[in-house]
């Protein structure tokens, strides 16, 4: 654990982690008994590297592997709020996202659509692909903070039902509105839960599409509020806002192209412009060697995507 009220939060995506002789998507892919063992020491290996208090995690279908795992890093407290599905009693789908803390999570609840928006607007929301995570951790000195976990929708293609009556656009175009609705979803929640219980916010996650796109970059966009309204930003931006020549490392390559895909994103008492300021953000790091110089003996069992994590340090003679 950190001292000298500083917190770490961290996001990584797992990638596939089941246990065997459970599967993933396919009979065919099960791991090795060999294989599983080298995932979870590369994934241990990695995650310890963070120093992660708080970690949000994707990808998990093993969820009581996930528990063990991340108990053996010290991570007390664990938190889901979905199951995979399973088919044939092994093949694993729909991963779920969990929490890993090594402060009390003091509540724990999946973020929903609120009812609102679909009675306001007489639409038919639609539910989160993967359920995200509203908890509350309760970190001793500093106090409660609501952490949010989220994977949303991929960019891949929605598949029609009539294959011979198929057009790729519009299953790209079905994808990413599943995904803006997710964002937007997640965003009306996070408000609400702030205006009845402000306190300082933090959203891990993996958002499968670049912030400065216009689907997912409804998490962030400004719009006319009072200074009391949740307001999050991106934590890389706050860090390098006097640096304009800082060059941000992707989190996942799609053939040679790389992008920034993991996110932690945080409410005004981490923005130093902010009357609520109470703490600084003082460090970031993206673990990407696996994914930019790759060695087979140490990255053969990696994850797709690198680990990304913030530093922050809380002024507590603003808490009292």
């Amino acid at each position: 654990m950190q001292n000298n009220n500083t917190l770490t939060f961290a996001t990584a995506n797992l990638f596939n982690f089941v246990e065997p002789p459970n599967a993933f998507y396919d009979f065919e892919n099960i791991y090795e008994q060999e294989a599983w063992q080298g995932k979870c020491a590369w994934t241990k290996k990695h995650v310890e590297a963070l120093g992660a208090d708080i970690i949000g995690l994707q990808e998990v279908f093993s969820i009581e592997a996930a528990e063990i795992l991340f108990k053996q890093m010290g991570y007390e407290y664990f938190a889901v709020v979905d199951q995979p599905q399973v088919a044939d009693e092994y093949i694993y789908s729909h991963p779920v996202v969990a929490l890993a803390s090594k402060y009390p999570i003091k509540h724990v609840e999946a973020v929903t659509p609120l009812e609102w928006v679909s009675d306001s607007y007489q639409i038919t929301t639609p539910q989160f692909s993967r359920k995200p995570i509203y908890a509350v951790v309760n970190v001793p000195e500093i106090g409660e903070i609501a952490c949010y976990v989220c994977h949303l929708k991929s960019q891949r293609a929605s598949e029609s039902s009539s294959p011979e009556q198929e057009h790729a656009l519009v299953g790209q175009w079905i994808s990413a509105q599943q995904r803006g609705w997710e964002a937007i979803m997640l965003r009306l929640f996070m408000e609400h839960q702030y205006q009845h219980h402000p306190i300082p916010c933090v959203l891990m996650g993996d958002m499968n599409e670049p912030l400065d796109s216009s689907i997912t970059g409804l998490l962030t966009r400004e719009i006319n509020q009072n200074s009391e309204q949740l307001a999050l930003q991106d934590c890389w931006s706050i860090l390098n806002r006097n640096n304009k020549d800082a060059c941000r490392q992707p989190t996942h390559y799609h053939f040679a192209k790389g992008n920034v895909l993991d996110y932690l994103l945080v409410s005004q008492e981490f923005q130093p412009d902010s009357p609520y300021s109470l703490a600084d953000i003082v460090d970031y790091q993206t673990l990407d060697a696996h994914l930019i110089n790759p060695s087979f003996e140490n990255d053969r069992y990696a994850s797709d995507h690198a680990f990304v994590s913030m530093t922050v340090h809380f002024i507590l003679s603003e808490l009292d």
